[in-house]
This record gives structure tokens, C-alpha cells and sequence, in this order.
């Protein structure tokens, strides 16, 4: 009977001991089926749960269980590490090539065409208009005006100088603005640059009331002069008084009359630019001081020169030859009988 006992005895812990590890086993199984998949999620997470496994599983596994507890950390272990390798090499071959082959050319080969495409357009564009700029038509017309005056003198009277001026530069006209307070017409500026008035002692007076057109110079320092013998008070009240066509108004020495035209020393009549009209004139007209009476002319200075140009061309302005100067007779239409300046050119 005693026997039996300890038979019972050592027989009970040896089938207990048997049956763990299969129990153990099948739960591996499953565990490595678990772990498969999660594997495929996260690499990370496999590594840890394996190293756990061969810790708590180890002292109570058989030897079978060991080789199948350590074979299960090398499939799991290796394709970590590949994972983990191959992530970390790709992000490493791909981050190499955007700062070498991506930034390298961004720097070189893109932004220097920019500079050099914004720089360029700049200096051709601000330097083609100089050049290639058309004259204005008011400097076309004035600068025709005075080639059609010219070469009429040339084939009809070619022993008469016209004694013509150089043009003056857009500086010097610029002072002379600056210092008579005014801004000439576009059409007189541009005569200016054709030709500086004429010398004191011309060949012809080509002006209405036999004037000679005053360089700048002379004009200016004539415009000085009258500044003394300008009576503001007394022109305070001549200033409303104008003629029948109110277009002048007779105020004499004004500082807004600007004489263009007049004898070498300015002791006679004059041609004057009007800037201060009357009623019906307009700023910039062109006027005469005839005595001691203001008359209207033309309504510009190139509409003065037009006028003198056709008038040659057509005959009805003549050239009276003097002893010392020559100067323009004016006819009617169809008429050989003289007329006034003022009536030819109303």
C-alpha cells in the first residue's frame, strides 16, 4: 500500500510538468502568429515583446521549447533590423541628394538668370527712348517753318544773310524761364533750339514792324532793364483798359510782356509774348508795341512763323531792299498795294 502511494505521488508531477510545455508551446504558436502581424505595423514593437518572451519563458520551458523559443527571436529580430535598417538608409539617400543636387542648382542656375533678366530689360528700356524718340510735332512744324523761310531767301535772295543764331541749349532756356518767371510756349522753346534769334545787325528784319528777333540773351537783359521803368499803380489801372476785340490789355512795362523782338538797343517798337491777356487772348500770344498802343498779331509764335513762311511761297510778302537793312513788305491777296502787319495777319 505504501507503494502505491509514492507511485501516485511522482506520477502526478511528471504529468503535470509534461503538460505545461505543450500548453507553453501552443501558446508560442499563437504568440508568433500574433506577432506576424504586428510586425508588419510596427517594427519596433516585436523586439520588445520577443525579449520579454525569452525572460518570463525561459526558466520553465523545456529544451524543446528553448530551440523554438530561440529560433522565433531571430526571425523577429532580423526583419527588425531590416526594417529599421532600410528605413534609416532611405531617409539618408534621400535627404544626400536635396541639399546637393535640389539646393545646389537653385542658388546657381536659377537665380542668377533672374538678376541678369531684371537687370537687362532696366537698361535697354531707359536708353531706347533717347534714341529712337521722335521729335515732337510742334518742333517739327517750327523746325519745317524755318527750312521753308531759309530756302525761299537761298533761290530768291541769295546775297541777303539772314543772320541767323546757332539754337540755344535747353539749359540756357531753362535759366532764362527761371529768370523771367515764365514757361515759354512748346512752339517758341522749340525755335529757340532751331536758331537763337537773329544777330544785331541782321541782312533782313524777318519780323512784323521791321524787327529783328532778339537772341536770349538780348531779351532777358532788355525784360531787366524795363523793371524800373514799370509804374505799378499807374498799370493798376490801365490793366482793365483793352481794345475792341479784348484781346490785349495796354499796360506798358509789364513784367508778364516778354520782348522777342526790337531794334539792338530796344528804343523802338517791339514784339512781345503776351502772358498776361485780356479777356479773349490767350497766355502766349504773340503782340506788338507799336508807339505807345499794344495790337494782337497771331495767337502763337509758330502760327507767326507758318504765316511768314506761306506768305513768302504765295507772293504775298515781299523783301524791300534799304541801304542798310532789308525788310518784309506784306500785300492782299491778288494786290500789290502794302497793308499792315495787323491787318495781314488777323
Amino acid at each position: 500500500m505504501a507503494a502505491k502511494k509514492t507511485t501516485k505521488k511522482s506520477a502526478s508531477p511528471t504529468t503535470k510538468k509534461t503538460a505545461a510545455p505543450e500548453k507553453t508551446a501552443a501558446a508560442a504558436t499563437k504568440k508568433k502568429t500574433a506577432v506576424t502581424p504586428a510586425k508588419k505595423k510596427t517594427a519596433a514593437a516585436a523586439p520588445k515583446k520577443t525579449a520579454a518572451a525569452k525572460k518570463s519563458a525561459a526558466p520553465k520551458k523545456t529544451a524543446a521549447a528553448k530551440k523554438s523559443a530561440a529560433a522565433a527571436p531571430k526571425k523577429t529580430a532580423a526583419p527588425a533590423a531590416k526594417k529599421a535598417a532600410a528605413p534609416a538608409a532611405k531617409k539618408t539617400a534621400a535627404a544626400a541628394p536635396k541639399k546637393t543636387a535640389a539646393a545646389a542648382p537653385k542658388k546657381t542656375a536659377a537665380a542668377a538668370p533672374k538678376k541678369a533678366a531684371a537687370a537687362a530689360p532696366k537698361k535697354t528700356a531707359a536708353a531706347a527712348p533717347k534714341k529712337t524718340a521722335p521729335p515732337s510735332p510742334s518742333t517739327s512744324a517750327v523746325a519745317a517753318s524755318w527750312a521753308r523761310i531759309e530756302g525761299w531767301f537761298k533761290i530768291h535772295h541769295p546775297k541777303l544773310s539772314l543772320g541767323l543764331r546757332p539754337g540755344a541749349s535747353a539749359k540756357e532756356i531753362a535759366a532764362a524761364e527761371k529768370k523771367l518767371g515764365v514757361t515759354f510756349p512748346a512752339d517758341f522753346r522749340d525755335s529757340l533750339l532751331v536758331h537763337d534769334g537773329q544777330e544785331d545787325k541782321p541782312g533782313v528784319r524777318i519780323f512784323p514792324i521791321a524787327q529783328r528777333l532778339a537772341s536770349l540773351e538780348s531779351f532777358v537783359t532788355c525784360w531787366a532793364d524795363d523793371r524800373s521803368a514799370y509804374d505799378e499803380k499807374e498799370m493798376a489801372v490801365r490793366f482793365d483798359w483793352v481794345g475792341d476785340d479784348e484781346r490785349v490789355r495796354q499796360v506798358h512795362f509789364h513784367p508778364k510782356h516778354i520782348p522777342i523782338g526790337g531794334s539792338p538797343f530796344w528804343d523802338d517798337d517791339r514784339l512781345l509774348l503776351d502772358f498776361v491777356p485780356g479777356p479773349q487772348g490767350t497766355a502766349g500770344q504773340v503782340i506788338a508795341r507799336d508807339d505807345i498802343e499794344f495790337e494782337f498779331l497771331t495767337p502763337s509764335f509758330g502760327d507767326l512763323l507758318a504765316k511768314i513762311a506761306k506768305g513768302l511761297e504765295e507772293g504775298t510778302i515781299a523783301v524791300s531792299q534799304t541801304t542798310y537793312d532789308s525788310e518784309l513788305v506784306f500785300h492782299a491777296p491778288n494786290s500789290t498795294k502794302p497793308i499792315s502787319e495787323y491787318k495781314y495777319f488777323a
